[in-house]
Order: C-alpha cells, then sequence, then structure tokens
C-alpha cells in the first residue's frame, strides 16, 4: 500500500502531457509526494503515435495504465469510453487510493476522474481553469470541472477572476502561469539539422504550422466546409505545410481524411500523427507562422515571436497576446490572414519582443510551491465547498 500524499496527474492525449511533463517530474523528484502517472486516452492507440512511448523516454515513473478509448469518435462511443473509464479508475482507487488527484484543462476524458475523485473524496487540483472557448463543449467541461475541484491554478489573472466570479473562494485560488511555457525554457529543441533527419523536412525553407480541430458546437457538417476552406487557402502559398493529427473528438476523422488527401497530392504538404512536444516545438522555432486553431496558437507560439492566424471560432473568448490574427473561416478572410502574417513587416516589428502574457516558464516550481502550503489545509476544509459571492479582494496566490 502507498503512503500519504499520494499525487495522481491525469493525461490522455500528447497536448496535455506536453504542458504536465515539467510538473510530473519535479514532483516525482520531490521528497513530499509519491506521484502516480494515470495514462490513458490517445497515448494508448497506435494510429495517434502511441505516445506513451514519449512518456517513457522521458523517464516517467509510476504509470498507471487506463485504455478507455474506443477507436470510433461518434458520441456513442466517446460516452461509452467515459464509462469503461470509470470501472477501471475505480478498480484502481480500490487498490490505491490517491490523496490528491492533478487535473489540466477541458477535456471530456477529465469527467472519468474528477466523477470518480468526488465519489472517492479525493480533493481536486485543477489546471487552466476560468478560460473561455464558447463554441466547443470544452467551455462546459472545464467549468463543470472548476465547480468539482477544490483547488484552482489558473494561467493568468483575468481567468483567476472568472474562478473567483463563478462563487470560487479566493483561497482556493493559485496563479502559476501556462505549463507549456516550461517545455520552451526547458526542453533542448532540435536544430535544423535534427529536424531534418528525423522527419526528412528542410525547415530552411518556408513553414507553416498547421493544427486544426472540430469546432465541436457547430456541428459535424460544418468541418468539411471549414478545412475545405483552409486546405484551399494554404494552397496559395508556395510554402511547406506541416500538419498535427487534430484531439480525438467528433468530426476529427473527417479532418484527417481530407488533410492526408490534401497531402497525398502536395509534395510540400506533411502529415504527422504526433510530433511530440520537442519536435513540435522545434518546428514552431523555426517556422514562419501557425495556422489553425489549436490553443497552442494562443499560449505557447507567442514565446517565438512569430504569428498565429487562429481561425474561427474555437478560441473564441480566450486571452488573445498581439501576435494572433483572428480570422473567419471564409477563404478569403483565412488567406489575408495568412498574407499578413507572412508578409507585413509592421507586424513582425510589433510582436518581435512580445511579452507572453501566460507566465514565466517557472510553473512547476509554483505549483510544488503551492502544494507544499496546500497539504497544511486540513482535508475536511478542501472538500467542504461553499458559493462565494461576495465582493472580492482578490486574495488569491500569485507566484509569478
Amino acid at each position: 500500500m502507498i503512503n500519504n500524499n499520494n499525487i495522481f496527474i491525469f493525461t490522455s492525449t500528447r497536448a496535455d502531457y506536453g504542458l504536465q511533463r515539467w510538473i510530473i517530474k519535479e514532483m516525482q523528484k520531490s521528497n513530499k509526494f509519491n506521484t502516480y502517472v494515470v495514462v490513458g486516452g490517445t497515448h494508448l492507440l497506435e494510429e495517434y503515435g502511441n505516445t506513451i512511448v514519449e512518456i517513457s523516454k522521458d523517464d516517467i515513473k509510476n504509470i498507471i495504465k487506463i485504455p478507455f478509448l474506443n477507436t470510433s469518435l461518434d458520441a456513442s462511443s466517446l460516452t461509452s469510453s467515459i464509462g469503461n473509464g470509470l470501472i477501471q479508475i475505480t478498480q484502481i482507487f480500490n487498490t490505491c487510493k490517491p490523496d490528491f488527484m492533478v487535473l489540466l484543462g477541458d477535456r471530456y476524458e477529465l469527467f472519468i476522474m474528477a466523477i470518480a475523485a468526488l465519489l472517492y473524496k479525493i480533493p481536486i487540483i485543477h489546471l487552466h481553469g476560468g478560460e473561455n472557448t464558447t463554441s466547443v463543449i470544452d467551455e462546459q467541461v472545464r467549468h463543470a470541472i472548476t465547480k468539482m475541484a477544490h483547488i484552482h491554478m489558473p494561467s493568468t489573472e483575468l481567468y483567476a477572476e472568472n474562478i473567483s466570479k463563478m462563487g470560487e473562494e479566493d483561497w482556493r485560488i493559485h496563479i502559476i502561469g501556462a505549463p507549456g511555457i516550461e517545455n520552451i525554457k526547458k526542453l533542448e529543441l532540435y536544430k535544423k539539422e535534427e529536424i531534418l533527419k528525423l522527419t526528412g523536412i528542410n525547415v530552411s525553407n518556408n513553414t507553416i504550422i498547421c493544427t486544426y480541430h472540430p469546432v465541436t458546437l457547430e456541428g459535424e457538417d460544418s468541418v468539411k466546409w471549414q478545412i475545405k476552406n483552409l486546405l484551399e487557402a494554404l494552397s496559395k502559398f508556395d510554402f511547406q505545410i506541416v500538419f498535427t493529427r487534430p484531439n480525438a473528438e467528433v468530426g476529427s476523422d473527417e479532418i484527417v481524411n481530407m488533410i492526408k488527401k490534401f497531402v497525398d497530392g502536395n509534395p510540400k504538404a506533411y502529415f504527422f500523427d504526433s510530433l511530440g512536444s520537442k519536435l513540435y516545438l522545434g518546428f514552431l522555432k523555426y517556422a514562419r507562422a501557425v495556422v489553425g486553431n489549436s490553443s497552442s496558437g494562443i499560449i505557447e507560439t507567442p514565446s517565438f515571436s512569430i504569428a498565429t492566424v487562429n481561425i474561427g471560432n474555437r478560441q473564441e473568448g480566450r486571452l488573445q497576446p498581439e501576435s494572433i490574427i483572428q480570422t473567419g473561416y471564409s477563404v478569403n478572410e483565412i488567406y489575408k490572414g495568412i498574407e499578413k502574417a507572412l508578409y507585413d513587416t509592421e507586424f513582425f516589428a510589433k510582436i518581435k519582443n512580445i511579452k507572453n502574457p501566460y507566465g514565466d516558464g517557472n510553473t512547476s516550481n509554483y505549483i510544488i510551491e503551492a502544494m507544499e502550503e496546500i497539504l497544511k489545509i486540513p482535508k475536511e476544509k478542501l472538500l467542504k465547498k461553499r458559493l462565494d459571492f461576495e465582493v472580492k479582494k482578490n486574495e488569491w496566490h500569485k507566484y509569478f
């Protein structure tokens, strides 16, 4: 049986693991915690790159696998996947119950851990809460997890304020920055010749990085014309285009099929199931621009002082640095956005020394510092939440 201060950290995609890498490493180094990493979702699927291999290469210990995700991505299958995950995590909790559960973000898989943690009276620590993305189901998931969670670790003061307005007590809120910035600071990114050797792509040539996820509240039919317009706009530029696979959501299969067809007919286009954090950030280091609707374009990309062409409504409501060029879905709007990102010298000058509002790259240290304080709080106080809508004094904890 494991000892006290057992921390379970959950990861279900390449993206959320990349954000949590240094948190896991620092917590596993600390003698104050026993840290276990619950790995499921697309990490265990071959078609998504079997990214549990990346976790193992990072020398992460105490891995617990829960292969809950069905290969089909329709609503029925995804709902069944949550049920599968609940059954599996229940069996694990019956053997080794954690003292804290750490959850990051807003994906539907988080409900597996959050529901089980609530019923087992395990305090939930939630990272990246308080954000807004109004056109995807992530919005409802994120705020539902906030109300289920006992400690909140948002990335910015604006998001801390949103959590406070939701009735969460300020003493529960710790502003730590965005974990993804830490990868940029700590990973030794690949050089151009290393990327060429690994992928066959010469990033000395003009390169665009593209990740496009389904906008889940706009319907499956809209996915087709959205990606059709994106591909048509991209085809107007004589650039290398590196596509990465979208998240496992309703509509993502359609996106993948259309991108692969585009890549088959375009010798300068490439598709990857998973690049991994180090290779993805290596591409960002040398890319001319990022195009799509991924949160990484909003949060991590500004640290490279390059533009992000953010298409449509998936990231609507999220705090956007000056390097973001927002467009609609039409071919012309996307084309003009990419054109500005690639050729507008005045815009380049404005974003050259941009300060990323999402933190300073020390998130894992701030989390360790916060956790040492949280461990002093009686569990009964943590678990007994109350709605607090009184006039606040913003008495949360800010670490940067």
